[in-house]
């Protein structure tokens, strides 16, 4: 690629072309003075119920639970190719990808081209970001370049692609420039890096954390919140964030500052292995069988790392579970709440493999995010459907292990505006078992009922 770091902002590149893949861009500039934090999830085209349901058909045939040889990519392609047509974005993504690699499906770049290119007219950023790579790549017809592929990029990126402000925002970063490779603007790479965070996205709190590991304030470097943005990183999905913790207690090097801790390496481990293989994988829960000191330890069996892996994903109902309705916003309340009216979890599904089904406890318990909880547990949150950033927020994923007593978790923390009292969350129960003299210990389902 060449040196960009004197691009001016208004200068174009590609043709006049009416092809989404010939657009004409604001040429990459890695000394740009501002950046506007935006979410994908406000952008992308709204998924029924009943296309969503064929999507995750196609998911669980090519599931990273499945031996390769046992997925079933050309059944998946057919759902993908319903689902598309029902509007389903993320479907239609997925189809490019079979197209690109040739799964299940007889090969053709230029039709995952065209697949993104009507993404692109949809305003969906992730097709933007998409673009960008085919450039880099030189996928099909497109002439490999990296010069336009940094301006899809960066034009993805103020659209709200978490990948591209991942991507953007590590390049930037820097302190001095060395292009092609990463630029000095290190206070927009910062704003970048915390958007994507505040999205969900792994490689985006990876990022984020090894750049503020250290001592310097100038360079706002903070090990502490360095170790609690790459143990979310973990609860995201990062093999690198899990990765990077291993290695940090188990020599009790930066960000961690307790000295070594051998048994909370050997956990990030397992999970980080466990991340190679299935990278859908999501831990939501990590504080029930992983939490930051000084939290002591729950027990946990060595034996049985899948025990470990299965306490640590997140919760959903059995597929065989009627939707509910989502409470009033009204029901907001400081104090804790049981009623059996509608669930503030929406009912969904997820690929095979990344969440376990459970029942919720009736009736429902609820509790706001502005007190603390009252009973120990996994915790569902949830605003309420009319709030800015519902979009955003409202994911299966938005669960967290909170023990009696403990503050609900702030999403400010993560660079979210929402005040913790718009938050309510539903309780699962799922607390670890207490076994002798009363200790935790790492387990999978409710405790029993005390005779």
């Amino acid at each position: 690629m060449q040196d960009d770091s004197k691009a001016q902002p208004h200068q174009s590149l590609m043709s006049d072309s009416k092809l989404p893949r010939f657009t004409r861009l604001d040429k990459f500039d890695p000394h740009r003075k501002d950046f506007a934090c935006k979410h994908e999830a406000d952008a992308n085209p709204p998924i029924t119920a009943e296309a969503e349901g064929l999507f995750q058909q196609a998911l669980a045939l090519v599931s990273y639970e499945m031996w390769s040889e046992n997925r079933n990519y050309a059944k998946a392609a057919q759902l993908y190719e319903q689902a598309m047509k029902l509007g389903h974005w993320k479907a239609q993504f997925n189809l490019a990808g079979l197209y690109l690699q040739g799964l299940g499906i007889e090969q053709n770049p230029e039709k995952a081209i065209e697949l993104t290119e009507d993404l692109m007219r949809k305003g969906v950023p992730a097709a933007w970001d998409n673009m960008g790579t085919m450039y880099m790549g030189g996928i099909g017809s497109l002439k490999q370049d990296a010069t336009v592929a940094y301006a899809f990029w960066q034009k993805a990126a103020d659209m709200g692609s978490m990948a591209s402000q991942a991507y953007i925002g590590a390049k930037l970063k820097a302190t001095h420039d060395e292009p092609p490779s990463f630029w000095g603007n290190r206070a927009i790479g910062l704003q970048m890096l915390e958007c994507a965070f505040a999205q969900g996205s792994a490689s985006g709190a990876f990022e984020l954390a090894i750049t503020l590991v250290g001592k310097n304030p100038e360079l706002q470097e903070d090990n502490g919140r360095a170790l609690k943005i790459f143990h979310e990183g973990v609860k995201l999905g990062s093999q690198k964030s899990a990765g990077y913790l291993f290695a940090s207690f188990d020599d009790g090097a930066s960000p961690v500052t307790t000295g070594p801790d051998k048994a909370r390496a050997r956990r990030y481990k397992i999970l980080a292995d466990a991340l190679y293989l299935n990278p859908d994988l999501r831990f939501p829960n990590l504080d029930k069988v992983l939490p930051l000191p000084p939290a002591q330890l729950p027990q946990w069996d060595m034996g049985a790392p899948r025990t470990l892996i299965d306490a640590a994903k997140a919760v959903v109902p059995p597929a065989s579970s009627p939707p509910q309705a989502p409470a009033p916003t009204s029901q907001r309340t400081s104090r804790l709440e049981s009623t059996e009216r509608g669930m503030l979890v929406t009912h969904t599904r997820v690929a095979q493999g990344i969440a376990r089904e459970a029942d919720l406890p009736t009736p429902l318990v609820r509790c706001s995010g502005a007190g603390r909880c009252l009973v120990t547990g996994i915790w569902q949150a949830r605003v309420p459907d009319d709030h800015a950033l519902a979009a955003s927020f409202n994911q299966w994923h938005r669960q967290s292990y909170v023990m009696e007593g403990q503050p609900f978790p702030d999403p400010r923390e993560q660079h979210l505006d929402i005040d913790p009292a718009q938050i309510i969350w539903t309780w699962w129960n799922q607390a670890n078992h207490l076994g002798f003299a009363r200790i935790p210990q790492v387990s999978v389902g409710n405790p029993p009922v005390a005779g």
